[in-house]
């Protein structure tokens, strides 16, 4: 490794300087109505260079050829419009930069005002706090993070990230199952390979970061725009391909072998296509000695992103999707590896993963003030398993679980947007979803092998709200709005008020609020499960209700100055109508995605409680002069009631977690970078109910004090991350390389304790130690 540090800076200055420039381009429009914007100036913010500035055309386009390659700032303005400023783009050789700029009126009364930052300005200009939007910049710099949207999204405050094994979303106390999933305004299922059906995370992500453009990511009182969700939404947008030239990318590292195309369909109707594949290359990166949980066992997949783009004048028409397929076998190996996340080692496993949407999204301005946005797609997600227990000779395998299933889901959502005036806007929408389902699975219960699920269906589920956004004055911003959905399956329903509000204090201090009720349904396979009777089978949980909750978030915001801010933020959830047990035990459906397994619980009612409240800081320096730093400490507690009435922690309560990371970036000459970047994590330990050796002896199986459910936590999870990246630019193309190294401490985290009835005897099993990963990545 230090031979490789030593060549890259070797290679840095034995390189002639030499400038480069590249291309600027992008199109501004009204934030509000989507309408182009002509006459916009747009201007190269350089002390240096002499760069003149440009109008956006009748289309809103602009274009400003030969800017310098670099970090470059840039301002926009029109007339009555917020300033726009963009700062510290990374400006490449190898790609045009381009930039989707939507601009918003001033209020009448305001003299002056600013968007500051494409880093920090939401999409969604109506959501008033608890979210940010999501630079997918940061995934590729940001240490640890894998390239990975969701890892990189633990880095923000409220959100847990101490599971090596899968890049779970667990925010405020929440069970990871709580988060919508939206792409292009389609919601969408658990975008990750070897991802359990109904989870929402996984190992390794099919979301390409290659293809993504600015989201937002949300973490409580969402607007009414967003349902059936309870702790968060990752709302996702895919950038357009390049109208006007052909251009390429290839990437090797811990994610796969990547090809990807962008280019023009017509150049003069601006229509252009975006295209992205990738391969595993864990087979080889294992077959060198590192480990990713997997014990011997090797994961295979691969995936498919793609967007083909079709501008209309005012309207507009785009075909997108994502997919991918995955598969692994884990081979009995006589006994437990602690090296191994996902298997113990007296058992044969085989499991083999499906995701897939495809869906088509148009814009249609009716005026200057009205627009409809559609999006309709199709999503499928499909899983088989197969796991036989192995005897101490290795001979006999014996049936312990068999799944085949599948889900699919046909999404229209539809939002009409109206401009009042610069002050009022209005939103009504539409959510149509038709889930449908081939649930077939069975396992080892007593002597027989038995059905938990046997079904072929589909159902309905309807969503519709109205928001309206108003600017009570040039200083205060109120959201209100409604949403509503019904389950056709058994016809349970919900009204959802939500309320946002926040008040500028001068130019550096905001003050805000916001308050709204959450419903989601169950997890489609928990309506499903079989239970036998006296009279047959029957679906004893199929009349549950929606899980429930009530959020109130307060939040205090102060511009250090241009570059450092402070936000913190204090909430209360109050979850309600959770679905536990009939008979008094521990269990509540709070807890459930913690792990691959079926949520196979019957008889369930709508009687458990539980509540979330925590305080959360947030210390950040966007990236200015090559240094960006992100400081957040959380504190929080998470607690619910089962059946019996006892207050418990539920299993994601870890109390606190603190992230700080920060990056230096040094411009050796006009064609080298070198960035470091650094992350220290610390967080509480994983929540875990003992276990009773005596009764697990004498049962040969692991047997639990129920009684001590979740009462347990593991020592504090710790990793410190390191990442050194060199980047080479060429006159039509950009080479980088990073080596990202995870855990540079090795610390010996704990994943879990589990009871080896070969050996008799409680093990333990670790989460990744010192993980080296290695990247390369050209475009040209």
């Amino acid at each position: 490794m230090k031979f490789i540090l030593a060549s890259l800076i070797l290679l840095c200055f034995n390189l002639q300087a030499q400038d480069y420039h590249q291309t600027v381009k992008g199109r501004v429009r009204d934030g509000q109505t989507t309408i182009s914007i002509k006459g916009a100036k747009v201007e190269i913010l350089d002390s240096i260079h002499s760069i003149p500035f440009v109008l956006t055309d009748e289309n809103g386009y602009f274009q400003i050829d030969s800017v310098p390659t670099g970090r470059i700032n840039i301002r926009i303005t029109y007339q009555s419009y917020l300033e726009y400023l963009v700062s510290n783009l990374n400006h490449e050789s190898g790609k045009e930069t381009y930039l989707e700029v939507e601009l918003y009126e001033r209020f009448t009364e305001l003299k002056a005002g600013k968007i500051k930052g494409k880093s920090t300005t939401l999409n969604n200009s109506n959501i008033t706090l608890s979210a940010r939007a999501f630079n997918i910049d940061d995934t590729k710099r940001f240490a640890g993070s894998r390239n990975d949207p969701a890892r990189m999204a633990s880095n923000f405050a409220g959100v847990v990230g101490n599971n090596d094994s899968r890049n779970d979303i667990i925010i405020r106390g929440n069970s990871p199952q709580g988060l919508l999933w939206r792409l292009e305004g389609l919601d969408i299922p658990n975008p990750s390979h070897f991802g359990a059906m109904g989870a929402s995370g996984g190992p390794v992500t099919i979301l390409n970061n290659n293809v993504l453009a600015k989201s937002d990511f949300l973490t409580g009182a969402f607007p009414s725009m967003y349902g059936n969700a309870s702790a968060g939404v990752f709302d996702l947008q895919m950038r357009e391909g390049n109208k006007d030239k052909f251009e390429f990318t290839g990437q090797i590292g811990f994610n796969g072998f990547e090809a990807g195309a962008e280019g023009p369909i017509n150049r003069s109707k601006k229509s252009s296509f975006l295209i992205n594949y990738r391969y595993s290359t864990l087979a080889v990166l294992q077959k060198i000695g590192l480990n990713f949980g997997t014990g011997t066992a090797i994961p295979y997949y691969q995936d498919l992103s793609f967007k083909l783009n079709f501008p209309m004048g005012k309207h507009n028409l785009s075909f997108f999707g994502i997919g991918g397929f995955s598969n692994i076998h884990f081979e009995n190996s006589g006994q437990t590896d602690s090296s191994n996340f996902y298997s113990t080692g007296n058992q044969d496993l085989k499991y083999k993963t499906t995701m897939g949407v495809t869906g088509v999204s148009y814009t249609h301005v009716l005026n200057s003030k009205m627009y409809i946005r559609s999006s309709l797609g199709f999503t499928y997600t499909g899983v088989k398993t197969l796991v036989d227990s192995v005897s101490n000779d290795n001979l006999i395998r014996i049936a312990q679980y068999r799944d085949n299933s599948s889900a699919n889901n046909i999404v229209l959502n539809s939002i009409f947007n109206y401009k009042i005036n610069a002050a009022k806007q209005f939103n009504l929408g539409i959510n149509v979803q038709n889930p449908g389902f081939k649930f077939h699975d069975s396992a080892q219960i007593g002597n027989s092998f038995k059905p938990l699920r046997n079904i072929n269906g589909n159902t309905f589920l309807l969503q519709g709200y109205a928001n309206m956004k108003y600017k009570l004055s040039p200083y205060t911003t109120l959201n209100t709005g409604l949403h509503y959905q019904g389950l056709k399956l058994n016809g349970t329903g919900a009204i959802e008020p939500r309320i946002g509000i926040n008040h500028q204090l001068g130019n550096f201090d905001k003050i805000s609020f916001a308050s709204g009720f959450h419903s989601q349904i169950q997890n489609m396979q928990t309506y499903y499960l079989l239970i036998e009777t006296n009279n047959g089978f029957a679906y004893t949980n199929k009349n549950l209700g929606m899980n429930k909750s009530v959020h109130f978030v307060a939040a205090y915001e102060k511009n250090i100055t241009r570059t450092w801010r402070f936000k913190t933020e204090a909430y209360y959830q109050y979850l309600y109508n959770i679905a536990v047990t009939q008979s008094p035990s521990y269990y509540s459906t709070i807890n459930e995605g913690t792990d691959f397994n079926r949520p196979n619980t019957d008889s369930l009612v709508n009687k458990g409680t539980g509540f979330n409240y925590g305080l959360e800081f947030t210390l950040e320096k966007t990236f200015s002069k090559g240094f960006y730093m992100l400081n957040t400490i959380s504190l929080y507690q998470s607690k619910y009631k089962g059946s019996n009435g006892e207050l418990k922690n539920t299993a994601f309560n870890g109390n606190y977690v603190g992230n700080v990371l920060a990056g230096k970036e040094i411009k050796l000459n006009s064609r080298n970078t070198l960035s470091f970047d650094s992350k220290i994590a610390l967080a509480g330990g994983r929540r875990y109910t003992p276990i009773d050796i005596n009764r697990s002896i004498i049962e040969n199986k692991q047997v639990l004090y129920s009684e001590l459910t979740f009462d347990k936590s593991f020592k504090p999870y710790f990793r410190v991350d390191f990442k050194v990246t060199y980047k080479l630019s060429g006159k039509k193309m950009t080479q980088e390389w990073f080596i990202d190294i995870q855990n540079i401490s090795n610390r010996k985290n704990i994943f879990l304790e589990s009871y080896d009835p070969l050996r008799k005897q409680i093990v333990t099993q670790y989460q990744l130690g010192l993980f080296p990963n290695f990247n390369y990545r050209i475009i040209f």
